[in-house]
């Protein structure tokens, strides 16, 4: 079972990440260096979009994708950058159909470097 709550599976109805969605409190972020350049070469104006849509309330990858008019598809390659990042956090709660991948933006702002110091 504690497995099972890791990934967010829910059996007979009990929804294992529940208590998990809490929102965290949004951070501020300093990258510099290579993240850095993953960092901006991430941050398109779909990616930013995606951000300012989570920004007060977490939404599933179906309904950004309705959202901003995008294929499910992209909009989940675009959430896995970001949560690669750590610009995004992405929680699984049941659907109609499944589950879904919830996310909600973790960051209020993120500066980069251009030199280290």
């Amino acid at each position: 079972m504690a497995l099972l709550a890791l990934f967010g599976i829910s059996i007979a109805g009990k929804d294992f990440m529940s208590d998990r969605q809490a929102p965290q409190p949004k951070k501020k972020i300093i990258v510099s260096g290579e993240e850095a350049l993953r960092v901006a070469d991430a941050l398109t104006a779909t990616t930013m979009k995606i951000l300012q849509l989570l920004w007060d309330k977490p939404l599933d990858v179906t309904t950004i994708g309705k959202k901003l008019g995008l294929s499910q598809s992209y909009i989940s390659e675009q959430v896995k950058l970001l949560e690669e990042l750590k610009l995004l956090n992405v929680s699984y709660t049941t659907g109609k159909r499944g589950i879904r991948k919830v996310c909600l933006s973790s960051v209020e702002a993120v500066t980069l470097l251009i030199k280290d110091t």
